[in-house]
């Protein structure tokens, strides 16, 4: 069977020629569709003539000769026309209906693009203020570490000269102890009442130091400079202890002592 439009030729007979509304050609309906004949058809036969619509609503005749000298009705091109324009609207709605679900897709995976966008960014810029705020935490970590470091060094350097001042002042003393011990013990035997006072004899005076000087004794000397003997004080001849070590050094012999008087 070819379809009727595409045959130079109308069945003849299946319309009335008089019904050339849209309720004449709406009558067509039931017939089509193989439900009943339409009423008002005067010429047609049921067992040579056939009308069939297809699921797209294609009208399809088969009347073999009938069909060759049937002249094109006003009412079926209005219907064929009709249903032609219902398809091409559904297809039209369906592919309006298919774009809106397309944009509507797409605006969503935009707006969730967007979403995870700024999420990521949120959580980078969450990331950097908590990276900032370490780093700051070891800075200042760090600066009281060195702090602390610096004032525990500080305290041991301060500890260490404490402790080498105390060693120093507690030799010193223990010298100067030993040293005034000897001392006395010299004054005593030399005769001595003080070492700032001079020991006269036949129109002579003379001190300890002197008296170390010329015994040529370089610790007697240190020891009678750190129980606080004068080193300026003249003797009866008018020199001073060094004075007098230079005159009485021979070949280096009074180097000590005199290295000693400094």
């Amino acid at each position: 069977l070819k379809p009727f439009w595409l045959k130079p030729f109308w069945l003849k007979g299946i319309f009335p020629h008089h019904s050339s509304n849209r309720l004449a050609s709406r009558s067509l309906t039931p017939a089509v569709m193989g439900q009943s004949e339409c009423k008002g058809l005067s010429t047609s036969d049921a067992t040579t003539d056939t009308v069939k619509v297809n699921v797209g609503g294609t009208l399809l005749a088969d009347a073999a000769g009938a069909a060759q000298t049937s002249p094109k009705h006003p009412a079926a091109e209005e219907q064929l026309r009709c249903q032609k324009e219902e398809v091409k609207e559904k297809q039209l709605r369906q592919e309006c209906e298919e774009e809106e679900r397309r944009r509507q897709e797409a605006e969503e995976q935009q707006r969730l693009e967007r979403k995870r966008a700024e999420e990521q960014l949120r959580l980078e810029h969450q990331r950097a203020a908590e990276a900032n705020v370490r780093e700051e935490q070891r800075l200042r970590e760090e600066a009281e570490l060195a702090e602390c470091e610096a004032a525990e060094r500080v305290a041991a350097e301060e500890a260490t000269r404490r402790a080498e001042d105390e060693r120093k002042h507690a030799a010193e003393e223990q010298a100067r102890k030993e040293a005034q011990e000897k001392v006395d013990v010299f004054l005593k035997a030399k005769g001595f009442k003080t070492m700032s006072m001079p020991r006269t004899s036949c129109f002579t005076a003379s001190y300890p130091l002197h008296v170390a000087v010329q015994e040529n004794n370089a610790g007697l000397v240190s020891a009678l400079l750190l129980s606080g003997a004068d080193k300026k004080v003249k003797n009866s001849t008018g020199k001073t202890p060094l004075e007098a070590a230079e005159k009485l050094n021979k070949k280096g012999s009074h180097a000590a002592v005199m290295a000693a008087l400094g």
